[in-house]
């Protein structure tokens, strides 16, 4: 199959399956009205508690006695680091050289991954810039990692550490390949189901590495 075709397979299997995403838009566009230079505990226990709670089931990992208070320093972090976010809320990633800012997303993961982990950190990031930072997980990862050390033209480091600040950032590199190569399909997905292009792409990899064998039933 056509992989265009097939992107477009998957993306109307999941949209079909999950009726739209309202939880995860709902989030966006809550987290969209919030200053983040002013951000507050408060406003963390009220959109991306619910956010990673609810839509991205975190509640058992965030339970954990090592992440303790992770709320207050969600928001420490996103208000001491509020003014390169901003920034961030306004780029687009499939347009972004990211060797220009590497050291600040190997930055903001890692202090965000001592807070609340390897996966609740993607998400907090792609919450407050959804159009910029991509959303993981265990089996994306690894399934994106295996796809960039088989990729011609592209000097694969092995000695990256998994789910560190630089396999992040390396990700990150991999999923911009994937929308360029796409890119108008992924437009026309983003248009028609009125998601964020970076959704339309974590939906295609979540579906890809869950349920392969529904592509052919």
């Amino acid at each position: 199959m056509d992989p265009n075709a097939l992107i477009n397979t998957i993306i109307d299997k999941h949209e079909a399956t999950y009726k739209g995403d309202k939880q995860y838009r709902n989030a966006i566009a809550h987290m969209a009205t919030i200053n983040i230079a002013e951000i507050t505990e408060a406003n963390i226990r009220d959109v991306v508690e619910d956010f990673l709670y609810n839509w991205g089931r975190m509640g058992r990992v965030l339970g954990r006695e090592q992440y303790l208070g992770w709320q207050a320093k969600v928001a420490e972090i996103i208000k001491l680091n509020s003014e390169i976010l901003k920034q961030f809320q306004n780029r687009n990633i499939e347009t972004e050289n990211l060797g220009n800012h590497k050291s600040e997303i190997v930055r903001l993961y890692e202090s965000l991954k001592d807070a609340t982990g390897r996966i609740a950190s993607a998400k907090i990031l792609n919450l407050v810039c959804p159009d910029f930072f991509p959303l993981w997980d265990n089996a994306v990862a690894e399934a994106v990692r295996a796809e960039l050390a088989n990729l011609q033209g592209h000097e694969f480091n092995k000695n990256i550490d998994p789910f560190s600040g630089e396999d992040y950032f390396r990700f990150m590199d991999g999923v911009r390949i994937f929308m360029s190569r796409h890119s108008d399909t992924i437009l026309s997905l983003s248009v028609r189901y009125q998601q964020k292009k970076l959704r339309i792409v974590d939906q295609c990899f979540w579906w890809m590495v869950r349920r392969p064998l529904s592509l052919m039933f």
